[in-house]
């Protein structure tokens, strides 16, 4: 997962201005704060290629965990200091507590099966310390899905590459199927690669469900393109 597209995917999400991670970081270090007073340690699950811990740092001692090694990579050439762990979020197990763990940008859509997203919901969860708070933002409302949604051309540019993206989603069932084609120009010429992703459509109240079921309290507070993030804390 995310292989190919992780040389070029800061650029592409920053260069489009899809994502504000210093933005994105101070909202998420007030929601943390309002909901664990005093935090000061923070794991961020799926953390791709590190942006948001980049910021995060700035309040947190941080860590990251994600299951793309090549993701990872390009985190290790930006929080050298940082420890980044290979793990998968249905099994994570780090040993240890966190007074905020986060799942960022939908990743948690990935896990397609819902006994599995419950799995891995329970396994962050158990990964805060008592009064710590974990943050998961969902994918797209099952209500406010579009069929055949098309995007782009996403287009961005630095000194070193141009990227271009084209993206075709359907759904099927409760499972979104996204296509992207990707245009990749560089010193070394013009590079196409698709990459097929599959999120899971899940309605917000199952997600409060999974988190209470982990032992949390739950509250909802929408956020960008119908989605929501789920905020719980989990008792002293």
């Amino acid at each position: 997962m995310y292989g190919k597209v992780a040389r070029i995917y800061d650029l592409l999400y920053t260069g489009t201005g899809i994502k504000d991670y210093p933005a994105e970081s101070e909202e998420l270090h007030g929601l943390i704060q309002e909901a664990s007073p005093g935090a000061r340690t923070l794991l961020d699950v799926a953390c791709g290629t590190g942006a948001h811990l980049g910021f995060l740092r700035r309040w947190y001692a941080v860590e990251g965990a994600d299951v793309s090694p090549e993701m990872l990579e390009v985190a290790r050439t930006r929080l050298s200091d940082v420890p980044l762990h290979l793990a998968d979020m249905r099994t994570l197990d780090l040993g240890k507590t966190f007074d905020a763990v986060t799942c960022l940008f939908s990743a948690i859509g990935h896990v397609t099966d819902a006994v599995e997203m419950r799995d891995a919901i329970r396994r962050m969860a158990a990964h805060v310390a008592p009064g710590g708070v974990l943050i998961v933002d969902g994918w797209i409302r099952p209500e406010e899905w579009r069929d055949d949604y098309r995007r782009g051309p996403d287009v961005a540019t630095d000194e070193h590459s141009m990227v271009v993206r084209l993206t075709f989603s359907h759904r099927t069932g409760s499972i979104t199927e996204m296509e992207m084609h990707h245009l990749v120009r560089d010193s070394n010429g013009i590079d196409h690669f698709v990459e097929h992703h599959r999120l899971a459509l899940v309605p917000t109240a199952d997600y409060v469900s999974a988190f209470e079921a982990a032992g949390l309290s739950a509250r909802v507070v929408p956020f960008m393109l119908s989605r929501d993030k789920i905020i719980g804390v989990k008792p002293r």
